[in-house]
């Protein structure tokens, strides 16, 4: 049976509030774990995160890495430390820029490659700053790369192409040639300006809905295209400020770690619609 596995990102567990006041590791582990969380995401090499493997063995949590390789072969230590803890597959944030499809086609083969190699998934995480910055740079980029697998994080998407709501359906029909090579998914909700909203604000509702849908749309798709016995990775990251929007006074307008609550349980009523 297709199996939904939701998991908390250790970045998102970051406070950095005025005054200074941070969950330990130790903290972040049991919060995510007693929350009934499925597993965490640890980026490579964070200074945050050292020591936590042996804590989510303790936990029976499981993990997703992420990582941000600079160059083409600059993806060996993080594969190296995914496949060591077991990881569900590595997303990669490429921080590279190449100027071409076709170099950008032979950068992610040759991530690809080094994946198949280790035997672990990798998906290319939809993300400004990186190789997939530009919506329509990713589309070509899939095309070239049949193999590629993304993991859909379209708060970006929205973001770095300033769609509109309602999106039309030129943005529509381009979104949906995503949710087709989407073998994960992420939980931030962005609006045309805004990468992340806090979704109880009324002004956001339509944003709210607008990615339930994209949810439900790339679920569907997923199941289509995998097993009985496959398991959907998504992802709750809502980050600390500046992605989270805070106030005068530095303090944070909306608390994440409950609304990361209500998108898991907003997911897995998504999910269960589109079961069958």
């Amino acid at each position: 049976m297709q199996r939904l596995e939701i998991f908390q990102s250790l970045w998102a567990m970051e406070r950095r509030r005025p005054d200074r006041q941070e969950w330990s590791l130790d903290e972040k582990v049991a919060l995510i774990a007693e929350a009934g969380y499925d597993g965490i995401d640890v980026v490579h090499g964070d200074p945050l995160a050292d020591g936590i493997w042996p804590k989510l063995r303790a936990r029976n949590l499981a993990c997703t890495v992420t990582a941000f390789p600079k160059s083409a072969d600059g993806l060996g230590p993080a594969i190296a430390e995914a496949v060591g803890n077991g990881a569900r597959h590595l997303n990669v944030i490429g921080n590279v820029y190449p100027p071409t499809v076709a170099e950008g086609a032979r950068i992610v083969n040759r991530w690809l490659d080094d994946g198949e190699a280790a035997g672990i998934g990798i998906t290319l995480e939809l993300h400004r700053d990186s190789i997939a910055t530009d919506l329509l740079y990713v589309l070509q980029l899939l095309d070239a790369v049949p193999r590629l697998r993304l993991s859909a994080d379209l708060s970006h998407i929205v973001v770095a192409r300033e769609f509109p709501i309602p999106v039309p359906e030129t943005m529509q029909a381009q979104v949906a040639r995503l949710l087709e090579r989407a073998d994960a998914f992420q939980g931030r909700i962005a609006s045309r300006e805004q990468i992340q909203v806090p979704i109880a604000f009324p002004q956001h509702r339509g944003w709210v809905e607008q990615f339930e849908r994209w949810w439900r749309a790339g679920f569907v798709s997923w199941r289509r295209r995998h097993g009985p016995d496959a398991r959907l990775n998504f992802l709750c990251e809502l980050g600390p400020p500046p992605y989270a929007i805070a106030g005068a006074d530095g303090y944070e307008l909306s608390d994440r770690w409950q609304e990361a609550l209500v998108i898991r349980e907003r997911v897995r009523a998504i999910w269960a619609e589109t079961e069958g």
